[in-house]
């Protein structure tokens, strides 16, 4: 064997190792795009979170089994157990075509007795992510103060009506938002999130049916196909 060959082989088995042995993408790796209205939007499951406080008093309604999620429920939904926590989702707006610019964040819940969160959005709130809770201020940073009984509502107003924290700057690219507790309780279920351009969109259900399913990331299989693909172009 030559030593080009010898070379190529060992290059091709350490990217096997490599790849073997990487740990998973934190990112919201599943998600939805679309144009509708006048702008573009960024849709993703509220259980898609990348992290969450250590005390993990937010939950999966029914893979952890906190409480039944309502029968039109969207796949799993998130509901806080008790206690204040946070959870922090990224995602990358330049995959719905999005530009940096106002957007505004919209959800879809249900809150029959009017436990509101606040929302945190890394550039807009803050240059780097907090390890303590911020000093929110209502209504700039307050989500969800509505009655919302079931069934699950898109909600785009944040207090009773008004803005409140939704509308938000988001960055060119990829973005980070957190939840943090203020009242949310058992009675909250967050289903799907979505971030909207065009700040006077109402989203439906058939909407986000209609949505355009994207991943975040190359599988490693595919990257790996493209490596071997590379090493044995270098062997001719």
């Amino acid at each position: 064997m030559s030593k080009k060959m010898s070379l190529c082989v060992f290059s091709a088995y350490v990217m096997v190792c490599l790849f073997s042995f990487s740990p998973p993408v934190l990112a919201v790796d599943i998600f939805k795009v679309s144009n509708y209205a006048k702008g573009k939007q960024i849709w993703f499951e509220a259980e898609a979170f990348d992290e969450r406080s250590p005390n993990e008093n937010y939950k999966l309604g029914e893979k952890e089994k906190a409480v039944k999620p309502e029968k039109d429920a969207f796949g799993d939904i998130v509901t806080n157990t008790g206690g204040k926590g946070w959870l922090l989702y990224k995602f990358d707006i330049s995959r719905a075509g999005g530009k940096a610019g106002e957007w505004r964040f919209i959800g879809r819940v249900v809150n029959p007795k009017n436990h509101s969160d606040w929302l945190w959005v890394l550039g807009d709130d803050g240059p780097k992510i907090p390890d303590k809770e911020p000093a929110f201020v209502r209504p700039d940073h307050i989500i969800f103060e509505e009655n919302i009984p079931p069934p699950f509502t898109w909600k785009k107003t944040g207090d009773f009506g008004k803005d409140g924290g939704t509308v938000n700057k988001l960055k060119k690219g990829e973005n980070t938002m957190m939840i943090w507790t203020r009242q949310s309780s058992i009675n909250v279920q967050y289903d799907v999130f979505c971030w909207s351009s065009d700040l006077e969109y109402q989203p439906t259900d058939d909407d986000y049916k209609k949505a355009k399913e994207k991943t975040m990331a190359v599988e490693p299989v595919a990257k790996l196909t493209t490596a071997w693909s590379t090493i044995k172009a270098s062997l001719n």
